[in-house]
């Protein structure tokens, strides 16, 4: 059947005229175009840590992701620095515009809250359970929950260098008067924290 289309005076139905045709096709096109410069390309630019690498503002990151454990685990960078789901990921890809406009301008391209991994990004699939109890060491109470979801503190706030270790004097571990600012009263109290108090050497904590 030949594709019909109605005369507006008229109200008959009849063939598609071409200059219908055509504007379809141009729609078509202009939506194409449309994908490719905001969608495609900056997940192009992105999807591969090697890509973000070719910016020199970000080599030091790529080294120390390169180094971490997270290089098995965190595949890319998206995994991370954007949050789970289609609409946060498109939040984020057009974000990338003005880092890159920032970039070749030569501004020194800045980090956000919103480029910092969510608490989402960590949790997700088999990578790091809230259910946490205590250190990696075994050695430390740390009820991840309690600090994440109760007292809604980001994995980032006490593990800002948890992959990118020794960038702009990042630490792994949180430093001990990050602790203090909430449990300054318990630093004397050694069990509240430790789970082995009683291995503790006088003098080789200090607080």
């Amino acid at each position: 059947m030949d594709a019909q289309d109605t005369d507006k005076a008229t109200g008959e139905v009849g063939p598609v005229s071409p200059r219908c045709h055509s504007k379809r096709f141009w729609a078509f096109a202009i939506a194409a175009v449309v994908w490719v410069v905001f969608w495609a390309i900056p997940i192009t630019l992105t999807a591969t840590p090697e890509m973000c690498a070719t910016c020199h503002e970000m080599k030091p990151y790529y080294d120390s992701w390169r180094a971490s454990s997270h290089r098995a685990a965190a595949p890319n960078c998206l995994y991370c620095h954007a949050k789970p789901g289609l609409i946060d990921l498109v939040g984020f890809e057009l974000g990338m515009y003005g880092k890159i406009a920032a970039h070749f301008a030569g501004v020194p391209v800045k980090t956000t809250v919103a480029n910092s991994p969510s608490v989402e990004s960590c949790s997700r699939g088999t990578c790091h359970s809230l259910n946490r109890e205590t250190s990696n060491s075994g050695d430390l109470k740390i009820n991840h929950r309690l600090h994440v979801v109760k007292a809604k503190i980001p994995c980032t706030r006490c593990h800002p260098g948890a992959v990118h270790a020794g960038v702009g004097g990042r630490l792994k571990l949180p430093p001990m008067k990050l602790c203090k600012e909430c449990h300054a009263d318990k630093m004397k109290d050694c069990g509240y924290c430790h789970t082995s108090p009683q291995q503790l050497k006088s003098g080789t904590v200090a607080h």
